[in-house]
């Protein structure tokens, strides 16, 4: 045979061993990075890709190029070799074979021709004549034992339910327009206020506060019980799909560059009609891809602990941050603060706005708080030994001196609202837990029913702010409005998962 075409048979087989590998290593390094995931969820991150929505995170794409790329090259270059190494001993069995033998005599004494040239002749007759039908099944194999992509998930069923309920926000402003102040206190539930399990009220400094109302029970639905989660959910209307595990476990997708573009959420209402959307954080805004959120539904001003930290507002390294900000994070009157202070020039500027506030003291397990509160809330136990008592308490009083000086600040039209994010992840020692809710709007709007989830927040604010909902339920996305009377309401208890066209459509994942 030439060495032309030595060479081309070489790199046509390295081709055909390559993908082999590829498709053999593929399942097993989906389920390392992603978990074991669905075909739908698979195809959903090639569709992200393709359309520019998710860049390459660094840590993902040295691993692919790694196990996708380097390693089935080099198994495929071996490969071939040790073919070809084998059909020379066969080929050239009188000769090359006795030099193989002197060799492996010194390592193994009595060792017999027979038997060695036995093993290579079975090799060459019968695996390597059968390699790619082997690799084709061991592929199947893996795919199936590594990923789901050969399983239906168990609740694309209630994707019927999002398909055929949700319905597109479509509003007008009343002739006044009105402002609005959102504060998510971090995992803050209204079972901190039950004396029986914490021997007293720890919401007492906001409770039964003067002008405020507040739905019964604020129901937590499955898959809303974590920040970014609940910010989506309450100002769309509409649940953070779980297409794969970077959902639950977001670090995964830290290269997506926007998070539901098409959405039509509260910030793209309110931007239509003018007004300055702020947000302001002692998180990152990076981490769980918050940033990304905000900046694809209009939001045009973002403070998170980095942008504090350079406008000179105090951090402290007992407040919760990430372990590489060696200067700590802050608590939660430092974040009022920086409230009051933009709300101070909001004032100034006289435009129309909606702050929204996230807090970190009340984080799980135990909470984050200031030092300068627990001298004064612990005068018997160490400081050191707090508990997510004391981290409500510090937080509780902090927001009602929020309240006060924004009620001093005399803002014309400005309202507020206070909700929990999400329950406290962990067990708190009773099966009737609630999310924490008061709402400070004007005296017309009355609360019509006592339940609500974070779906019906998307509604219920547009509707504080006098935006008029063009239907008779006060209906947008999945959510009903608390304001409107609505005898048809009915709670959401189950976990909605998988793909859905319609879902797909806000993503701009499809062409129709």
């Amino acid at each position: 045979m030439s060495l032309i075409k030595q060479k081309k048979k070489f790199f046509i087989y390295l081709i055909i061993y390559f993908f082999l590998f590829l498709f053999l290593i593929l399942p097993l390094w989906l389920n390392k990075k992603f978990g074991s995931l669905y075909l739908e969820q698979f195809i959903f991150n090639l569709k992200l890709i393709y359309y520019g929505y998710l860049d390459g995170d660094s840590n993902l794409v040295n691993s692919a190029i790694k196990w996708l790329a380097i390693i089935p090259l080099i198994f495929s270059i071996i490969l071939i070799l040790l073919i070809n190494f084998i059909n020379f001993i066969i080929e050239n069995e009188d000769n090359s074979i006795e030099i193989l033998i002197e060799k492996l005599k010194k390592i193994k004494k009595n060792f017999r021709n027979y038997n060695l040239f036995l093993v290579f002749r079975f090799v060459g007759t019968y695996f390597i004549k059968y390699l790619i039908f082997i690799f084709i099944v061991l592929i199947i194999i893996f795919f199936y034992l590594f990923t789901n992509f050969f399983k239906e998930p168990d609740t694309v069923k209630n994707l019927d339910f999002f398909d055929q309920n949700y319905e597109y926000p479509v509003v007008s402003q009343n002739e006044d327009k009105y402002n609005l102040v959102v504060v998510y206190v971090e995992s803050l539930e209204d079972t901190f206020s039950n004396t029986k399990i914490f021997g007293e009220n720890l919401l007492k400094d906001i409770s039964n506060k003067n002008n405020s109302k507040k739905v019964k029970y604020f129901y937590q639905i499955p898959g809303t019980g974590y920040t970014l989660s609940s910010l989506v959910s309450s100002q769309c209307g509409i649940p953070l799909l779980q297409y794969k595990d970077s959902f639950s476990d977001i670090i995964h997708l830290r290269g997506l560059n926007k998070l539901l573009p098409n959405l039509t959420c509260l910030s793209d209402l309110l931007y239509q009609n003018s007004y300055e959307n702020i947000f302001i954080s002692s998180d990152n805004l990076s981490n769980s891809l918050t940033d990304k959120f905000l900046l694809s539904h209009h939001y045009t001003k973002l403070l998170g602990l980095n942008e504090l930290k350079e406008l000179g507002y105090q951090t402290s390294k007992k407040a919760y941050h990430y372990k590489k900000n060696w200067t700590g994070g802050i608590h939660d009157n430092i974040l009022f603060e920086a409230s009051l202070d933009i709300l101070k020039e909001q004032k100034i500027k006289k435009n129309n706005f909606f702050l929204t506030i996230m807090t970190l003291d009340t984080h799980a397990p135990a909470g984050y708080p200031n030092v300068e509160c627990l001298k004064k809330t612990i005068k018997d136990r160490n400081l050191n030994n707090f508990t997510i008592s004391d981290s409500v308490k510090c937080t509780s009083k902090y927001l009602n001196e929020f309240i006060n000086n924004l009620n001093k600040l005399d803002l014309e039209n400005t309202f507020l609202v206070i909700v929990g994010d999400h329950l406290l992840m962990q067990d708190l020692n009773s099966n009737d837990r609630y999310i924490y809710n008061n709402f400070f709007v004007k005296d017309e709007l009355k609360i019509m029913r006592d339940y609500m989830n974070h779906y019906d927040l998307f509604p219920s604010l547009l509707e504080a702010m006098n935006f008029r909902i063009h239907n008779n339920h006060g209906k947008a996305g999945l959510g009903y409005s608390i304001f409107v009377d609505n005898p048809d309401y009915k709670k959401i208890s189950f976990l909605m998962k998988g793909s859905s066209k319609l879902y797909d459509k806000f993503w701009g994942l499809n062409e129709d």
